[in-house]
């Protein structure tokens, strides 16, 4: 049975980065409001500081998100279902709280201040975006499963 931690291979890894930070910059650029325009400024502002800061954060996150998610993924092969995405959306509240306690743990050592600074005041906003982006989350991951 095929494991999540086979998209930390180097043959596949830098193709899931890639596609995760083109996933997050669009997500970013949806968004709308006052909080939008927040979110689009911390952005702007540490993609200044570091115009690979995005890519960088998801290849240090990604082993601890990928371990999070591999129950999941065994549910889903287990399950037969054909679509981890849609697999996902029915629990997408705890799948959020858990990519976002991946990125709390390591949101403690970021040391650019800019850049904890603008997480620490969207955590919040943050998490409800990525409830809401779940299932396009498990689709980027089933496709790199391939």
């Amino acid at each position: 049975m095929p494991n999540l931690s086979q998209l930390l291979e180097p043959q596949v890894r830098p193709a899931l980065i890639k596609d995760l930070s083109e996933f997050i910059q669009q997500t970013v650029n949806e968004q709308s409001g006052i909080s939008g325009m927040a979110i689009k400024g911390a952005v702007s502002t540490v993609t200044r500081v570091n115009s690979e800061i995005i890519p960088k954060g998801i290849n240090q996150i990604l082993p601890d998100m990928l371990g999070d998610l591999a129950p999941r993924w065994e549910e889903f092969e287990k399950s037969g279902a054909q679509d981890f995405g849609a697999f996902l959306e029915k629990d997408s509240d705890k799948v959020a709280d858990a990519v976002m306690s991946t990125a709390d743990r390591h949101a403690e050592r970021i040391n650019v201040t800019p850049l904890a600074k603008a997480y620490k005041s969207l955590r919040n906003k943050g998490a409800k975006i990525v409830e809401g982006k779940v299932p396009e989350l498990g689709g980027i991951l089933q496709n790199h499963m391939k």
